[in-house]
């Protein structure tokens, strides 16, 4: 087990059984221009997140996405804002707390999540979702929303 701090968060990540994981998974395939974009951004990503997602096991380039869960693009008055779902095999815990197991049903209401807020331009908000995401060699598995903000034009 690896363990990573973030302020009042801690994880417990199984960074071994994640990678293997992104391992056998697909790059960002959909020929959107929202996909593109953030494909054409993930080397900036991956400078602010500073090697936190090596640490996390996590590969970028791969949409893990299952059921609802897909790069969702949000745009504003002066920027998009990417919401990405990446999965990590493990636990996370909020000032020592174990983050509750949520089951989405029908709509996530009340969802406990912890949230992080690395840069200006990236935050995370992680949620166990053990029930609702499947993975070989998992006994508890989290979401991490990867929230990227980003110019509308980049000049």
């Amino acid at each position: 087990m690896t363990t990573v701090e973030l302020g009042n968060i801690k994880l417990e990540i199984d960074r071994t059984e994640t990678e293997k994981f992104y391992a056998t998974q697909n790059g960002f395939v959909c020929d959107c221009p929202d996909c593109l974009n953030y494909v054409s951004k993930i080397s900036k990503v991956k400078s602010e997140l500073n090697g936190l997602d090596k640490k996390l096991g996590i590969d970028l380039t791969k949409d893990v996405g299952q059921g609802m869960d897909e790069l969702m693009p949000h745009d504003y008055e002066n920027h998009h804002l990417y919401v990405i779902p990446y999965y990590v095999i493990g636990k996370c815990f909020v000032n020592k707390n174990e983050l509750n197991r949520e089951n989405s049903g029908q709509i996530w209401t009340n969802t406990k999540r912890a949230e992080k807020k690395l840069t200006e331009n990236i935050s995370l908000s992680i949620i166990n979702t053990t029930n609702d995401i499947e993975m070989d060699n998992a006994k508890s598995i989290l979401t991490v929303w990867l929230e990227f903000k980003t110019q509308l034009i980049e000049k």
